[in-house]
């Protein structure tokens, strides 16, 4: 071997080392692997926010519950919270894919190129923030604790399935009747009060019909099965507030169920103004103490209805 032969090389094998030094997986440490965040106990964890590129959510810790912090404290799946915050904190250190801020674009889990970021903060002022990157694989996620060079990686825990949106922490079914219990449906609007009542299993009426007027009972069964299950887009809160347009509403729906062994239940639903973005309608449940947000197309179901539609 000649000596410009030799020099290359021995170029090459100096940078194929380079290589397995920075990128290898749990290179350069002999040390037994340990939790990535080893100073916080999931007890003492009492805040979480988590963010993508479009969306937040804050959760906050109420006694033993968990409480959506900026959708007015509405009470969450507390099962899904500790599950979290578990993941989170069983991550350890047994997978080092990268050591230096140059991978971190590449492996979405700079400052501000990310899939998700959870911050888990403490009563004591000390916040923990994991930065979620992409996942080389079904069983792994990019990984990488705020003020850290080394990423890692996670098993069991994908950006994707932490959720930042309200679905993903409450039931978003808001308005809830027994149909098969309901006996009487009244809806007010600016256009006239309807009065619908149950006349068997299957058929209803209209009242005050006229001499020819039939009553349309298929159109209003599909109003009666929406009022079985109708959801919300979001909270808001316990306090109303003038803008919500609630005193007086755009519409109220008023049902009364009985069942076959029970006594009868009034439930009112008030539909009130749009929201800041025309998008939602604020809305209130007799039977709930908060505030929510509905889509427009169910808002605009009952505030245009008119007597026609069931004739």
């Amino acid at each position: 071997m000649d000596r410009r032969n030799l020099i290359l090389s021995v170029l090459l094998v100096v940078q194929l080392g380079l290589v397995a030094f920075f990128f290898w997986p749990n290179q350069g440490s002999s040390a037994a692997a340990g939790a990535l965040i080893s100073d916080l106990a999931a007890a003492n964890v009492t805040g979480l926010k988590i963010q993508s590129k479009t969306d937040t959510i804050s959760l906050a810790k109420t006694g033993d519950s968990w409480v959506l912090a900026n959708h007015g404290d509405y009470p969450v799946d507390t099962v899904k919270v500790t599950d979290l915050i578990s993941k989170v904190l069983s991550i350890d250190t047994a997978r080092l894919v990268a050591r230096t801020a140059s991978s971190h674009n590449r492996l979405q889990v700079a400052d501000d190129e990310y899939v998700t970021k959870v911050d888990l903060a403490t009563s004591q002022g000390v916040t923990k923030t994991l930065i979620l990157g992409t996942s080389p694989s079904a069983r792994a996620t990019n990984v990488r604790l705020a003020g850290d060079d080394l990423v890692y990686l996670a098993n069991d825990l994908q950006a994707s399935s932490i959720r930042t949106d309200v679905g993903g922490w409450v039931d978003l079914v808001y308005f809830q009747v027994p149909t098969a219990d309901a006996q009487a449906v009244t809806i007010e609007n600016s256009h006239g009060k309807l009065d619908f009542t149950r006349v068997n299993t299957d058929t209803w009426t209209l009242s005050d019909l006229g001499n020819g007027e039939i009553f349309n009972n298929n159109n209003f069964t599909t109003v009666l099965s929406r009022l079985g299950g109708l959801n919300m887009v979001a909270p808001v809160g316990k306090e109303g507030k003038p803008e919500y347009g609630l005193e007086p509403p755009a519409a109220t729906v008023t049902v009364v169920t009985k069942p076959a062994e029970g006594e009868a239940k009034t439930t009112t639903f008030t539909i009130g103004a749009k929201d800041e973005g025309g998008t939602n309608y604020y809305a209130k449940s007799s039977d709930s103490d908060y505030v929510v947000k509905i889509a427009t197309f169910t808002g605009d179901q009952f505030i245009n209805d008119t007597r026609d539609r069931y004739l």
